[in-house]
């Protein structure tokens, strides 16, 4: 039986790399993530059964196998976020580029990462809530003003530290 973990993308390509043994170095630089990501992974894969080490090389055992042969879940090629919000964007710049909020709009999306301390972090996550605040709150928004904005956000962990850096 497969775990909510093992069914998610990184612990399913460190088995899928491992038909033949592979260090640590190796894995990470394969599938650029850093070695301590991976390691995590390793040893939560070693818990399983999946995965064994030996002499420094890691190699799949016929648990880790078979994760690698089952078929991966059903994503439709798209990442899934919880909730409506994917589809409100793909929706929602369908709907701009066919005309649909005329010219005078506001569209935007970006992504960023960085090593960022913990503490610049939770100043980044209470500035951001005043900014909402001060722009979403319900006294600050005009009902008949067309059209409605969405704002969606996801701030999360993304990577570790490498290990020898």
């Amino acid at each position: 039986m497969t775990t909510e973990w093992e069914a998610s993308e990184l612990p399913r390509g460190i088995v899928a790399l491992l038909e033949e043994p592979r260090t640590l170095g190796e894995l990470a630089e394969r599938l650029e993530v850093t070695d301590a990501r991976v390691l995590w992974y390793l040893d939560k894969l070693r818990g399983a059964g999946r995965v064994v080490e030996d002499g420094g090389a890691w190699r799949r055992t016929a648990a880790g196998a078979e994760l690698a042969e089952s078929p991966a879940p059903a994503t439709g090629g798209r990442t899934e976020l919880p909730g409506p919000s994917a589809q409100d964007y793909v929706q929602a710049y369908a709907d701009a580029a066919a005309g649909m909020f005329g010219t005078g709009f506001v569209q935007d999306m970006g992504e960023h990462a960085g090593r960022v301390p913990g503490e610049r972090v939770a100043e980044f996550h209470e500035r951001l809530l005043s900014l909402i605040g001060e722009y979403f709150a319900p006294d600050k928004v005009y009902r008949a003003a067309s059209p409605k904005y969405g704002f969606r956000w996801v701030l999360t962990p993304v990577d570790l530290h490498p290990l020898d850096d």
